[in-house]
């Protein structure tokens, strides 16, 4: 064994020793695992993000399961490094086929910052690659909650006259 293979082997038992092994199946980038938690930006689920069957950018999509709220950023990059920005007025639809509630619609939080949940804002130049659910509309979002919550999804919108969606990924929560 070559000296600069001895502690790449290592390394790598170390990883799989402590779980965090990168899972990624050959149609997703679901970064899920086990322990509970994701490797992501913001600890949510990232998918691809087509227009015309061209992969355009990624979503990640964090549900909580304490409250059953929604947070997504759309960006161009998988680690979420590169805003994929829209309008302030957009919408994006999450599709939940198998269950009562079979949509939900996203938005900005405001128009001023649109911060996330970590106080971070998000707008430039009038637009923004962050929306949430169910935010100030009242909507009822107790139907997502609680760390068992599993549901077929797929995410959509239209920008400039041109359809963005994803695949139909598996939606877990983000565990507290």
């Amino acid at each position: 064994m070559s000296v600069l293979t001895k502690p790449a082997l290592l390394l790598s038992l170390v990883f799989i020793i402590a779980g965090c092994a990168h899972q990624q199946g050959s149609q997703t980038y679901n970064h899920g695992y086990a322990h509970g938690h994701n490797h992501t930006l913001h600890d949510g689920i990232v998918v691809p993000l087509f227009s015309d069957q061209q992969r355009v950018g990624f979503a990640e999509l964090k549900l909580h399961d304490d409250k059953g709220d929604l947070e997504l950023w759309l960006t161009t990059d998988a680690v979420g490094g590169n805003p994929l920005d829209l309008s302030l007025n957009a919408e994006v639809t999450v599709s939940l086929p198998q269950s009562d509630t079979t949509a939900v619609t996203l938005r900005v939080r405001n128009t001023d910052n649109n911060e996330d949940e970590d106080g971070k804002g998000n707008i430039r130049g009038s637009k923004t690659n962050y929306f949430i659910f169910p935010g100030d509309t009242g909507a009822d979002a107790t139907f997502l909650m609680g760390k068992g919550f599993v549901a077929n999804t797929a995410i959509s919108f239209v920008a400039g006259g041109v359809r963005y969606t994803t695949d139909v990924f598996k939606l877990r929560p983000h565990i507290h």
